[in-house]
């Protein structure tokens, strides 16, 4: 079979371990109990594959959490680490990286020295993990009598990620928790070097509980006894918890904040000032791995490798702005924004690019400004409402929005279907979506599209017609799985 063929095929059998809409209803309604099994079940699954828990620790995880900014900080720790000169025989580090969700093709999420599978090496790995857990020998060691023979997609991909990296001999895997910490399958990592907590908030509170406090207890969730972990500035019940987990685990906790660093200046891959607090995060975590494995480094190397890294890190779907291939004068700004406060930073962001361009003294807010159209998705368990009306307060004053589009995460895709939802509800959530923004912003000019493409051909067939000289800005918001659907339908770079 070709390697394409095969690796399509492995995405149909993956996509087949979905959680359907009904299934996660009922982890829901549990208030998460259901959960309180994943790590033994996990267990069980990683011994049917030929992996005891213990193989995990050659691969000196780097494991981190977070509302917003955990894959931005692990996208930093991989590019900060890939610069590091190893002792011989291998002249550099070999890094694996395991991120969710994935923009365009799922082997996005499985890294090595930041480059994801190739289909032939996915298709592989997906094979020799899939066609183990079918296997009748060993026998699967169930840990309840409702425990599922074959994990869900995620905790797959999980098992798919540990396989490939002991596969591949990596030095370092940097791991990024899924949802939560606690109960997520991630978290099967009993010795990492370091562990990471990225900014909190609310979100996921159908899983992870619907205060500042129950979320953070489970993001704590990954702190291991004696082993360092480093965090942000957090909101203060926040910081609290997480300083109890770590007092109760004897873990040393410290904090990274560049507001005090002299690196303040450093020059980052990836744009926004809020990257700064996740750039921190990722010095900090990858020091300690150097300090932990190669003790003898030199410090003015170390600190070249850190300056390197982040100068060089890439993660595509983050404040990313590319010219339409269509239409020179259409410019899509793409963001995976999904929680009040990253939707902040995106809105700050997005309405910088507004400032000073064609704005004239005395005019109504934003009105001269070039054209400004709006593209959104909210996953049906996030709070539509609160997105949409802090992107509005943070854009408000510059940007000049002359239509929004809204349409359901679908896209023409095999890596992209999605089962966890059902088509009419999503439809209907994305005319709510519509509704609250004229509520908000009093724009009329909306519209609800069927799936991602058909949202991408609608905005650039109106507002970036070849003979248009007229440049508009489209700021594509709200999901990271719509930002993938933009990335791939508007052939925006990865």
């Amino acid at each position: 079979m070709q390697a394409d063929e095969s690796y399509l095929s492995a995405v149909r059998d993956l996509n087949g371990l979905q959680t359907n809409y009904q299934i996660i209803q009922q982890i829901k309604a549990s208030g998460g109990r259901i959960n309180e099994s994943s790590i033994p079940e996990f267990e069980a699954f990683l011994e049917k594959i030929g992996h005891p828990v213990a193989d995990l620790d050659r691969l000196n995880v780097i494991h981190v959490t977070g509302t917003k900014g955990k894959g931005s900080t692990c996208a930093f720790v991989s590019s900060v680490l890939q610069q590091v000169t190893a002792p011989e025989p291998r002249p550099r580090l070999k890094v694996g990286l395991f991120t969710s969700p994935h923009l365009i093709e799922v082997r996005e999420r499985i890294q090595i020295n930041g480059q994801p599978l190739s289909r032939d090496k996915f298709a592989q790995y997906f094979y020799e993990t899939f066609n183990a857990l079918r296997s009748h020998e060993p026998p699967l060691r169930l840990v309840t009598p409702e425990s599922p023979t074959m994990p869900m997609y995620f905790r797959f991909l999980t098992l798919m990620a540990f396989h490939a990296f002991l596969a591949e001999g990596v030095d370092v895997a940097v791991v990024e928790v899924g949802v939560g910490g606690q109960y997520d399958s991630t978290n099967v990592v009993r010795r990492p070097v370091a562990c990471g907590i990225a900014s909190l908030g609310i979100d996921h509170q159908g899983a992870l509980g619907s205060t500042i406090r129950e979320i953070a207890w489970h993001k704590a969730g990954i702190i291991k006894p004696h082993v360092p972990v480093f965090t942000v500035p957090q909101p203060p019940e926040a910081m609290r918890v997480i300083e109890q987990r770590a007092d109760d685990r004897q873990a040393q906790l410290s904090v990274a904040s560049y507001a005090s660093d002299t690196a303040a200046g450093r020059a980052l891959g990836i744009p926004g000032d809020h990257q700064r607090t996740n750039a921190a995060l990722a010095e900090a975590l990858s020091r300690e791995w150097i300090r932990c494995k190669l003790p003898d480094a030199d410090p003015c190397a170390i600190s070249r490798w850190v300056a390197d890294g982040l100068r060089t890190a890439h993660w595509p779907g983050r404040s990313q702005t590319f010219v339409s291939p269509r239409c020179s004068a259409l410019t899509w700004h793409v963001d995976g924004a999904h929680t009040p406060e990253s939707m902040a930073a995106c809105a700050q962001w997005f309405a910088s690019g507004s400032i000073g361009s064609g704005s004239t003294a005395g005019s109504t807010a934003g009105s001269g400004s070039a054209p400004c159209v709006l593209l959104f998705n909210a996953a049906h368990d996030r709070n539509a409402q609160a997105l949409l009306e802090t992107l509005w307060r943070h854009t408000s004053a510059e940007c000049n929005f002359v239509a929004a589009v809204f349409c359901p995460n679908l896209s023409m895709r095999a890596d992209s279907a999605n089962f966890t939802v059902l088509d009419d509800q999503a439809l209907a959530a994305q005319r709510e979506s519509a509704r609250l923004w004229t509520q908000t912003s009093g724009c009329t000019d909306v519209s609800v599209m069927p799936n991602i493409n058909a949202a991408v051909d609608y905005v650039e067939g109106r507002f970036g017609a070849k003979s248009s000289n007229v440049p508009t800005r489209v700021l594509a918001t709200g999901s990271l799985h719509l930002v993938g659907g933009v990335l791939d339908a508007a052939k925006g770079s990865l």
